[in-house]
């Protein structure tokens, strides 16, 4: 691992410099939403490469790509029966445009033991629109199943739509992607509901049948989003140069917020764990033993698109990636909050806990696959895979559920923390190095046998070929 002197190194110029919370400030502030495909995508991906040649990388580049974009127009939801009026919601992206009119049935927390117990399975969901919740609770500490996976339960049960209901109040509808996103329109309409919502409608349901119209506008133009890549190069006397740790995260936001949290703050703390690396190898004279290489992926929260693109794109070179290290919603809050997750590695659990304990710094190390961000697309790869994130009692403390402020209009600068952003900084700076020094480096890139063994010994094996994202069509 990374010596001690670098540690101490890292840590002297995170705790010093606020430039993660400055570039958040302006990246927030003067781009607006980056959704993907957007201006302000687009404008941010520039913005964030110039802040990369700044701290010293080079190799800085954008690849491109093009996909099958959406961009929201108008939705409503009118309640018919028991009462006549409209209540707000929102329609999730990739949400096909048209007019649908049918019966409400509640699917409980969306789970599949729910779906079951609704009478998925009899035909009892068929042709009705699903309410379920947006966050599942009191699972034994289970995860909550990923929003596509509750939507493609609503779809192979033959429903006509779908509501998703945030379980934080303050009427706040939680976005995200439907399945088809960058290739075609969701096959059912599927919008959220704010919690005050959700609950009215589970009072209505109380008293009978409920009975909506679903009425949602949208294009589907051909757009484009780009990957943000650049380097710190390994030291040229060294015997691992040609080997690379990978950092990524993902620079698009959803249309209607700037995303500070989510992952505006990831971006900034790759942005800043870059300069440091920078920094301190240039003050000690010599560079890393690995090639540290830094992707921000576009088009992340509408399907994986920018990761799943760069490891198609880079497939031949997958076998040099000792390390892809995901930094999503990282650094959210406060100061010694981190947490974790590697991706189905139990090696890796290990390697991980000794740096924390080298450090004598707490970090809560997990392993648990999970198929909803970055890491995914690498991972299916068979790349070793962990991601850096916010410890899940965070959002507990604050009084909130799951993603919190994330996915809403509330994901905004004012949430942003900097000390969070500067003990992230310092984290991710630390793995990073200490990845890129390894002489024993435990784990190397898995086969589809071995991924397919993971994925069944967690239980996802099938929730993933039942929506397409096993084996990989990418």
């Amino acid at each position: 691992m990374a010596s001690m002197e670098l540690a101490r190194a890292i840590a002297g110029e995170a705790w010093t410099s606020e430039g993660a919370y400055d570039t958040l400030r302006e990246l927030c502030d003067r781009f607006g939403h980056r959704f993907a495909g957007s201006v302000g995508e687009a404008a941010a991906a520039d913005f964030m490469a110039e802040r990369l040649r700044d701290a010293g990388l080079t190799e800085v580049h954008l690849e491109r790509f093009g996909y099958l974009g959406w961009v929201r127009g108008s939705d409503r939801i009118d309640v018919l029966e028991p009462v006549a009026t409209t209540v707000r919601g929102l329609a999730l992206p990739y949400c096909p445009a048209g007019e649908w009119v049918a019966e409400v049935r509640s699917v409980g927390d969306g789970e599949a033991d729910a779906y079951a117990a609704a009478g998925a399975a009899e035909g009892a969901l068929r042709g009705t629109i699903v309410l379920c919740a947006a966050e599942s609770a009191g699972r034994g500490g289970k995860p909550s199943s990923h929003r596509r996976d509750k939507y493609m339960r609503a779809v192979h049960a033959g429903a006509a739509g779908f509501l998703y209901v945030n379980q934080n109040p303050g009427d706040l509808p939680v976005t995200g992607g439907l399945e088809g996103g960058g290739s075609h329109p969701a096959p059912i309409p599927g919008l959220s509901l704010g919690f005050e919502t959700g609950a009215y409608l589970l009072r209505l349901l109380d008293r009978g049948p409920v009975h909506l119209r679903l009425h949602v506008d949208a294009t589907f133009p051909q757009v484009e989003s780009s990957n943000v890549v650049a380097e710190l190069p390994a030291d040229p006397s060294s015997p691992y140069r040609d080997e690379v740790v990978l950092a990524g995260g993902h620079l698009d936001s959803h249309d209607i917020a700037p995303g500070a949290l989510d992952n505006g703050a990831g971006v900034v703390v790759i942005a800043e764990a870059a300069r440091i690396l920078a920094e301190v190898t240039r003050a000690r004279g010599r560079g890393l033993a690995r090639t540290v290489r830094f992707v921000l992926f576009g088009a992340e929260e509408i399907g994986l698109l920018g990761s799943y693109e760069y490891v198609e794109r880079h497939r031949d070179a997958l076998d040099q990636i000792r390390l892809m290290l995901n930094l999503d919603t990282t650094g959210r809050g406060a100061a010694g909050s981190e947490s974790i997750i590697v991706s189905g590695i139990a090696d890796l659990v290990p390697w991980f806990k000794h740096l924390s304990a080298r450090h004598a710094y707490r970090l809560e190390v997990q392993d648990r696959f999970t198929s909803s961000s970055d890491h995914f697309s690498f991972a299916m790869a068979g790349v070793p895979s962990a991601n850096v994130g916010t410890s899940e009692t965070t959002a507990a403390a604050q009084g909130l559920v799951g993603r919190g402020w994330g996915h809403t209009v509330a994901d905004t600068f004012d949430k942003a923390n900097p000390k969070g952003l500067q003990s992230a900084s310092m984290v991710a700076a630390w793995v990073l190095a200490a990845a890129a020094d390894a002489t024993d480096w435990p784990v190397t890139r898995q086969s589809p046998a071995e991924i397919e063994a993971q994925l069944r010994a967690t239980g996802m094996l099938d929730e993933l070929v039942a929506s397409g994202r096993w084996p990989s069509k990418r």
